[in-house]
């Protein structure tokens, strides 16, 4: 069951030795067996990867977490791909190609947008949200929060619990939030873990690695940022409610 929330003040997380601030979206701060077109993600405490216009990021059978701002992220499950087509905090849009997303959303700051495409749908995605979007069967579900859907002529609302079928009927129905599946409980973990940083807690934990695939042979490989080394994204303004409710 996935009862944890995203603070995305983590991702405002400072690196020692020297700060790093992009002013854009796309860096990957997690990747097991992930591939920016077609070249092997590799990240450390001192070596990042970040995601250009127009690159395609795709996973193997592995997973990957990829910071969208300073109030949101994603995590894309294995066999999954997406495009970056628009990387500037104004206007942050990526394009879901195949396999599974989950894309949490905070108190965003002013200015600052995050929209995502599927087939010929687009979610421009509320703040305090939760959402997965699968490419096959086609379906945007709200975990958490509300969001609008562009789709075949229609502004569709879904609001958490239910979800949409990219299908002709297009009809929202209610899914059981009790459900969740590895990419699901992953991406709850990693949320949380993020919020532990961001809250400075002294108990922060393990960092959660993705579950081993079934499809895998041999142990994982997974090349993570700590997230306690991370350079930078873009900070928080001053008293900003950066972090969405529980989903």
């Amino acid at each position: 069951m996935l009862t944890k929330a995203l603070c995305a003040g983590a991702l405002a997380l400072t690196l020692p030795a020297q700060s790093i601030i992009p002013a854009k979206a796309g860096l990957v701060s997690y990747a097991d067996e992930a591939y920016i077109d077609d070249r092997s993600v590799e990240i450390s405490p001192t070596h990042f990867a970040v995601m250009n216009e127009n690159t395609i990021l795709r996973t193997g059978i592995g997973r990957a977490e990829l910071l969208l701002g300073p109030c949101s992220a994603m995590w894309v499950d294995e066999q999954s791909s997406l495009r970056m087509l628009s990387s500037g905090l104004s206007d942050v849009r990526l394009e879901v190609l195949s396999g599974s997303v989950v894309v949490a959303t905070g108190e965003m700051v002013k200015g600052t947008k995050v929209t995502l495409l599927l087939k010929t749908s687009v979610a421009a995605l509320d703040p305090k949200g939760a959402y997965r979007f699968d490419a096959s069967p086609a379906r945007i579900k709200a975990l958490a929060g509300r969001t609008t859907v562009a789709w075949a002529g229609r502004s569709i609302l879904i609001s958490a619990g239910r979800l949409l079928p990219l299908d002709a009927a297009a009809q929202v129905v209610r899914f059981d939030k009790q459900n969740s599946d590895p990419l699901e409980t992953w991406s709850n973990n990693r949320a949380a873990y993020l919020a532990r940083l961001a809250g400075h807690q002294k108990e922060i934990g393990p960092e959660p690695t993705a579950p081993d695939s079934t499809a895998r042979k041999g142990p994982p490989t997974p090349g993570h940022m700590p997230l306690d080394t991370m350079p930078q994204s873009l900070p928080s303004p001053p008293g900003s409610a950066c972090g969405v409710t529980a989903w």
